[in-house]
């Protein structure tokens, strides 16, 4: 007779075929990811000497100032008033040069704006100008 007492046991989880898995996991990963070291490709850097993109009627040059004000065509102004500046349509990209103190985001903004007027735009690094 069995007691009404008792109650039943929960079987116990083996922590065998939990390792099983784990081993079979680690080898196949072992197996995919390749030990090999990165190599290193060779590259000729090309070093000429140009000289600057002046400002003319092909080319015309946005400078963001540090203080993220604008020159165009070495005039100081507002961004905005660069932007309205600028012809509808032009021949070569506009070219958005950045002085060292100017800030990322400012660039990024302006080159948004640009884009969504239809221009094409081009980067180039500016230094501040000597202020007179």
């Amino acid at each position: 007779m069995i007691p009404e007492s008792t109650t039943r046991r929960k079987p116990a989880t083996g922590l065998t075929p939990l390792i099983d898995v784990v081993f079979i996991l680690l080898i196949f990963f072992m197996l995919v990811v390749q030990f090999s070291e990165y190599q290193q490709v060779p590259m000729t850097v090309v070093t000429t000497t140009t000289a600057p993109v002046q400002d003319n009627q092909d080319h015309w040059i946005i400078t963001i100032a540090g203080d993220g004000a604008c020159r165009l065509r070495q005039i100081e102004m507002s961004c905005e008033a660069a932007l309205s500046a600028l012809p509808e349509s032009l021949v070569n990209p506009v070219v958005l040069g950045i002085a060292d103190t100017a800030r990322l985001g400012d660039a990024i903004d302006l080159q948004t704006r640009l884009i969504e007027r239809g221009h094409d735009v081009s980067f180039g690094l500016a230094g501040e100008a000597p202020q007179p």
